[in-house]
């Protein structure tokens, strides 16, 4: 079970002679419970070595001492002899059968051994009679849970955990990083606040609280947490990461340029950080330091295809078609899969006149991600501009076929309404009823459509 590790003076003193009895290699007598502590204490410490030692040194001298085969047990558990464990379990049940560790441990051993309706027959054991240490045992339990990847059984029994006794540390963090992890970010937030209510001074969680917050893009709250955690700890530079990143994310592309260069004077080759800072300047139109930033992660690390594709788009912003080019390939070359860096380059050789590698380019794109409806989006801009409004109409036809998006059929409705084809009003119906949100899409690209008393009969039938 879980120990809150308050050991007495006494219990330090035992350990203290067992470990100085170890290294003159004479045995040293110990009592029963002085043994387990013994042991217990040895396992907190990781030293299973001793730990297993001290058990087996314990139960030659007091070989009638069922405790200590439990102890012995857990430490087999430990170890990873899950098998060897039951052997030394179930002779002494008889002697432990009021004991909850001894079906926790039996329990334990079953469930990784994968047996898992008989671990919880021994499981129920234990709660029945935990009493008041009730909450230990259910914590327990989700922690061996989480061993074998059963982490929805997990939650359940730190949940149970929390009814036992609402204010148990270790259970209200692991759930609240759990539910982190399963994106449930208001309870993962709930549960974070309720532990540093506890622990005010904890900045791990602190910090776990500002991920909840980022990941829920509260993005303001994210940044105080990560603030405190910093405060708490003023060497845990990854609070100011977090903070430049949230700042980023929350479009104040100004503050997070501040904290990236602060992180960069604890971590100066960081190439992905140069990036992220160059993506900040950028945003900022400060095109010379978004230029300065990204050649610097290209000198710390020239396979960072981020620095690459962001000089690509410098370029392109500059109207150095040629060199932007060449810059996009080679972030093509080191990330294939990237669509985004065929988009970029599709519309680049687009705006050189190169109408067929344009083409060829994004069509590459819709084999990486066929499903991405910028894709399409962008491969018709490119025939539009071009004057190629059929082939445009033919390329959304096979984009609905891969991708089914709601803002394909609504450009096509915009299409087909140029053709002056009937078939706009059918698309209309299909697209609206999808996502009648996407509708003021439409007007964006056509606001005639506004005025189209046609559209605005589906809408009112809608």
């Amino acid at each position: 079970m879980a120990e809150k590790n308050s050991w007495s003076i006494e219990d330090n003193e035992a350990l203290n002679r067992f470990k100085q009895s170890l290294n003159t290699g004479k045995n040293k007598y110990f009592d029963v419970s002085e043994f387990e502590g013994i042991v217990e204490m040895l396992l907190a410490e990781g030293d299973l070595g001793n730990s297993e030692k001290a058990a087996l040194q314990g139960i030659q001298i007091h070989p009638n001492a069922s405790p200590l085969r439990v102890k012995y047990a857990q430490v087999l558990i430990n170890k990873g002899k899950y098998e060897d464990a039951l052997t030394i379990l179930i002779p002494n049940e008889e002697q432990e059968k009021n004991n909850p560790d001894f079906y926790l441990l039996k329990g334990t051993a079953l469930l990784l051994l994968g047996k898992e309706k008989e671990a919880k027959i021994a499981y129920n054991q234990s709660i029945h009679l935990a009493g008041s240490d009730a909450d230990n045992v259910f914590y327990n339990i989700g922690s061996t849970y989480v061993q074998i990847g059963n982490i929805a059984e997990a939650v359940y029994y730190y949940e149970k955990t929390l009814d036992a006794n609402s204010k148990h540390e270790m259970a209200l963090y692991d759930l609240a990083f759990f539910y982190e992890q399963q994106e449930n970010f208001e309870r993962s937030i709930e549960l974070y606040n309720r532990f540093l209510d506890i622990d005010p001074y904890n900045y791990s969680a602190w910090f776990n609280l500002g991920l909840a917050h980022s990941h829920n893009e509260q993005y303001d709250k994210a940044i105080e947490a990560y603030e405190f955690a910093l405060a708490i700890n003023d060497q845990f530079y990854q609070a100011i990461y977090n903070i430049a990143n949230a700042y980023s994310n929350n479009d104040e592309f100004d503050k997070a340029a501040v904290r990236y260069k602060e992180y960069l004077d604890f971590d100066s080759n960081n190439d992905d950080v140069y990036c992220y800072l160059g993506e900040c300047y950028l945003n900022l139109n400060n095109i010379i330091n978004a230029e300065r930033s990204y050649q610097k992660a290209l000198y710390i690390n020239k396979k960072n295809d981020t620095a690459w594709f962001g000089l690509g788009l410098i370029y392109w912003i500059e109207q150095k078609l040629h060199d932007s080019i060449i810059y996009l390939e080679k972030a093509i070359k080191i990330d294939k899969k990237n669509s985004e860096y065929w988009i970029t380059l599709a519309k680049v050789y687009s705006d050189s006149g190169n109408i067929n590698k344009a083409v060829k380019t994004i069509k590459n794109a819709a084999k990486i991600e066929p499903e991405y409806s910028e894709v399409w989006l962008t491969y018709v801009d490119i025939l539009l501009e071009n004057g190629m409004r059929k082939e445009a109409i033919n390329a959304l036809v096979e984009g609905i076929e891969k991708s089914n998006n709601a803002y394909l059929k609504y450009r096509m409705v915009d299409l087909l309404l140029l053709e002056e084809d009937p078939n706009a009003y059918m698309w209309f119906k299909i697209a609206y009823e999808e996502n009648p949100e996407l509708y003021n899409y439409l007007i964006e690209i056509n606001k005639s459509v506004a005025y189209d008393s046609k559209i605005q009969s589906i809408i009112d039938k809608s």
